[in-house]
């Protein structure tokens, strides 16, 4: 059977055995979303995510800013031109990562399963770097940073860690798991100071709660894992720094949610198909051809923003470029496409119902034309 009219995963995805801050958020904001997303679809063992050139590109640029904003981070943001500064960017692999980024991108661009025109990314690995160094440039400010101390990388972390940071002073990449919950986090800097010890994780972008919740967590772990409760966590962005106190109070108020969330998130994911969350998210969901909620939320937003997404109910086929259909508010609609992108399209008989992605509206919204990077789900089940 096609992909394109496969109804429900194959092999449904099973909760995780263990749970990291990303996990919990992601499934919080959309447990249908996170489930579609990594269950097997017939030949696909996960969701294959049709990509985006432009997208990719941005994701290049993203992951070297944060493989260098890491690496800086855990060298003490040392100045531009130093000797630090250098190792950083060895540590980074900040120039060599992106040659071999897009030629993975581009191998795997051209064997994309889902049909349609050839995707292939835009910008050469230098043009990419470039953008990157610009954007790092512009926003690196070390004579900001409290620290100046590279911390020690934990390749083998000893069990009696609170010792060794002590020691130390400063530890990059603690992996902890909490005692007792199946939670796990990767804390980028662990800092030893005056006043106690410090959780530091190293961003991009603009601060958020998240990255507040994210932090607290993993002072909740270092707490757990050593009886050391931390005074402060701190998220370290290119020019500027976000700190927040750390109480033992705010420390049990975090285990308490994770004792009471693990569980509910994991009953949540035992549903087939687990609940969705619909919301402004909805337009741009990976997997909202197949998500009934998701889809007519989203649907409103794309006709807001002058995209082609419709559900429609085929009333007639007109020749071999087009049929006759009405969409969800019963308006007629006259789909068109040229012998090209009919060889690409799924088989359809009147009454079926279809899920357009990517179409071109026409003469003001009653003709919906299909073009090579147009996709056409069916939708088997009753609307």
């Amino acid at each position: 059977m096609s992909f394109y009219e496969l109804q429900a995963p194959t092999e449904w995805a099973a909760p995780p055995l263990t749970w990291s801050s990303t996990t919990i958020d992601d499934i919080e904001a959309c447990p249908r979303r996170w489930q579609l997303l990594r269950s097997g679809w017939g030949e696909h063992d996960r969701f294959p995510v049709r990509p985006s050139p432009a997208a990719l590109e941005g994701q290049i640029v993203h992951d070297a800013l944060d493989r260098l904003t890491r690496a800086c981070g855990q060298r003490g943001n040392p100045a531009f031109g130093s000797a630090e500064f250098a190792a950083a960017l060895a540590d980074a692999d900040f120039f060599p990562g992106f040659a071999r980024a897009v030629s993975d991108w581009q191998q795997r661009l051209t064997s994309h399963p889902r049909p349609g025109p050839a995707f292939r990314l835009r910008a050469t690995a230098e043009e990419l770097a470039n953008r990157s160094v610009r954007m790092f440039r512009e926003q690196y400010k070390p004579e900001g940073c409290s620290t100046s101390q590279a911390a020690e990388h934990a390749t083998e972390m000893p069990a009696d860690v609170r010792s060794w940071l002590r020691q130390k002073r400063a530890i990059s990449e603690v992996k902890i798991t909490h005692p007792e919950l199946p939670f796990l986090g990767i804390i980028d800097r662990v800092q030893q100071e005056p006043d106690g010890v410090e959780i530091v994780d190293f961003k991009t972008g603009k601060p958020s709660d998240k990255h507040r919740r994210q932090l607290m967590r993993y002072a909740l772990l270092w707490w757990r894992k050593t009886k050391d409760a931390p005074v402060r966590v701190s998220a370290q962005y290119l020019d500027s720094v976000e700190s927040w106190l750390v109480t033992q109070g705010a420390l049990e108020d975090i285990e308490a949610d994770l004792v009471k969330k693990i569980p509910l998130l994991t009953d949540a994911l035992s549903e087939r198909p687990a609940a969705a969350k619909p919301g402004t998210g909805c337009h741009t969901c990976p997997v909202r051809a197949r998500c009934a909620v998701g889809w007519a939320v989203g649907e409103e937003a794309a006709l807001v923003d002058g995209r082609g997404d419709a559900e429609l109910v085929v009333k007639a086929k007109a020749g071999e470029h087009g049929f006759l259909a009405s969409s969800r508010a019963g308006a007629e609609i006259a789909v068109v496409y040229d012998a090209a992108v009919a060889k690409l399209l799924p088989e359809h008989v009147d009454g079926q119902v279809l899920r357009v992605l990517d179409g071109v509206w026409k003469e003001k919204r009653s003709q919906l034309e299909l073009k090579a990077w147009t996709e056409v789900f069916v939708v088997k089940e009753a609307r």
